[in-house]
């Protein structure tokens, strides 16, 4: 799946660039990977999908969330707690798209 792809993507960008806080880059990356894990597994007819895929965010064969997305995942669980779950953060993506839907998924712990 092309947002997996591109959330796997982020986490490898994030630890790329610990620099002096790689505690927070590590939680960083794991979030994303786990979002990513959590995005493998949507069904096709999940409204985040489907409100990302009305934004135009899937094209060129990848997934684009625009300027203010990629900022979204790049710092996704970057600072201080409360933590949010993967359902947040594609919630989030779809904010950022100005088509926001509501979380798929359960609550976040």
């Amino acid at each position: 799946m092309l947002l997996a792809e591109f959330l796997r993507a982020q986490a490898a960008w994030r630890l790329a660039r610990a620099g002096a806080d790689p505690v927070r880059a590590a939680r960083c990356a794991a979030a994303l990977l786990d979002a990513a894990a959590f995005a493998a597994t949507l069904p096709a007819d999940d409204e985040n999908l489907a409100a990302l895929e009305r934004a135009g965010c899937f094209r060129g064969g990848g997934f684009d969330p625009g300027a203010r997305g990629l900022q979204i995942s790049r710092w996704w669980q970057f600072g201080d707690p409360p933590y949010a779950g993967p359902p947040d953060l594609l919630a989030a993506l779809s904010a950022a798209t100005g088509r926001p839907v509501a979380r798929s998924g359960p609550p976040a712990p």
